[in-house]
C-alpha cells in the first residue's frame, strides 16, 4: 500500500508525510470525511510505512515481508478493527454488525497491549469508529489516556459529532475532502462499472466511492412488504445517538435513490420532487430531537411506493 494510491487528498498526505519524515508520531489519530474516498487507504499506508523494515526516504519499500503481511492482511502487530474483526470474535456474520462493542474493544485492547511480535509498532485502524457503542468508547477512551509505547491507534469517522467529544480531544485529527466527480466516475469504471451507469452515480455520489457503490446496490432493490418500514425501525440501536446516526444515513440513501431513479429516466421529477421534500422536512426534524424510529418509519413510507 503506497499514498500514491490516495487520489485528491493532497493535505492528509502531506501531513501524515511530516509525521513519518521528523519521527513525531501522535498515539491517536482521527481520519474524518465521507465513506469511500481514502481514508482506510491512508491508515493502511502510514502503517506500513511506520512497520516497514526497508523504507526508503521514511516511506515503505512494500516488497519486504512485513509490508507484504499488512498488504495480505495477516501482519499480527496491525489490527484492522472493523465488521469481519468483530464478527470473527463473536462467530457471527459481517452484516449483522451494525456497532463496535465493548467487548470488541476490551479485547483489542489485550492484543495491543501484547509486545510486538515484529519488535516494532504495533497499530489499530479502528474503521467506522461513529459506530462506537457508548460503553466502547468510554473502553476506548481509557486506552487513549494512557496509551501502551510503540502504539498507534487510527480512528475513521465521517463526522465528527459522531464520536465523543471526549475521544476526539485525545486525537490528532486529519480531515479528508470529497473526490471530483470525475474522479469517481473513473474509479467506478475500473469497478468494471459501464461509463453511462459510472456518469450517474457520480453525480449523485457527492464525492464519495462508497457511496456510489451503495447507490449502486440500492438502485436495484425490490420493495418489500409494507411491514418493512416498521421492522426497520424496530431493528435500531437502543442508544440514542446510534439510532439518529442510523436514520440519517437511511435518509440520504433513500433520497439519493430517489434521486439516482430519476436521473435514469424512470420517475418524472412531479413524481419524487414531494417525496424528496418530505424526506428533507424529515431530517431536519430528526436533527431536532424527534423519535429516530418514527423519523425512519414515516421516511420508508414515503419513499418505498417509488422504489
Amino acid at each position: 500500500m503506497s499514498f500514491s494510491h490516495i487520489k485528491e487528498q493532497p493535505r492528509a498526505v502531506k501531513t501524515l508525510k511530516g509525521f513519518l519524515s521528523s519521527g513525531k508520531i501522535p498515539s491517536a489519530m482521527l481520519f474524518l470525511g465521507p465513506d469511500g474516498i481514502g481514508k482506510t487507504l491512508a491508515a493502511e499506508a502510514f502503517a506500513q510505512a511506520l512497520i516497514c523494515r526497508q523504507p526508503q526516504q521514511y516511506l515503505a519499500c512494500g516488497l519486504c515481508a512485513e509490508c507484504r503481511a499488512l498488504t495480505q492482511k495477516i501482519h499480527p502487530d496491525v489490527k484492522m478493527v472493523n465488521a469481519n474483526y468483530q464478527a470473527s470474535l463473536r462467530s457471527e456474520e459481517p452484516a449483522k454488525q451494525k456497532t463496535l462493542r465493548v467487548e470488541t474493544i476490551r479485547r483489542l485492547r489485550n492484543d495491543m497491549e501484547l509486545q510486538p511480535l515484529a519488535g516494532g509498532w504495533k497499530v489499530a485502524i479502528v474503521e467506522q469508529a461513529h459506530t462506537l457503542e457508548t460503553e466502547g468508547a468510554n473502553a476506548l477512551l481509557k486506552i487513549l489516556e494512557e496509551p501502551p509505547r510503540q502504539t498507534l491507534w487510527i480512528l475513521t469517522a465521517c463526522r465528527k459529532e459522531r464520536l465523543p467529544k471526549t475521544v476526539v480531544s485525545r486525537c490528532f485529527v486529519i480531515p479528508f475532502t470529497p473526490l471530483a466527480e470525475n474522479t469517481v466516475k473513473e474509479l467506478l469504471i475500473e469497478k468494471n462499472i459501464s461509463p453511462d451507469r459510472a456518469e450517474s452515480l457520480a453525480r449523485l455520489s457527492e464525492g464519495s466511492v462508497g457511496q456510489a457503490l451503495e447507490l449502486a446496490e440500492l438502485s436495484s432493490y425490490e420493495p418489500a412488504n409494507p411491514l418493512s418500514p416498521f421492522a426497520a425501525a424496530d431493528a435500531l440501536p437502543k442508544e440514542l445517538f446510534l439510532a439518529r446516526t442510523q436514520v440519517e444515513l437511511a435518509l440520504h440513501r433513500l433520497s439519493q435513490t430517489l434521486r439516482l431513479r430519476h436521473l435514469r429516466g424512470q420517475l418524472s421529477f412531479s413524481r419524487v420532487e414531494r417525496p424528496l421534500r418530505e424526506l428533507r422536512g424529515l431530517g431536519r426534524a430528526l436533527k431536532s430531537n424527534a423519535d429516530p424510529r418514527l423519523i425512519l418509519t414515516l421516511g420508508y413510507l414515503e419513499a418505498e411506493p417509488l422504489l
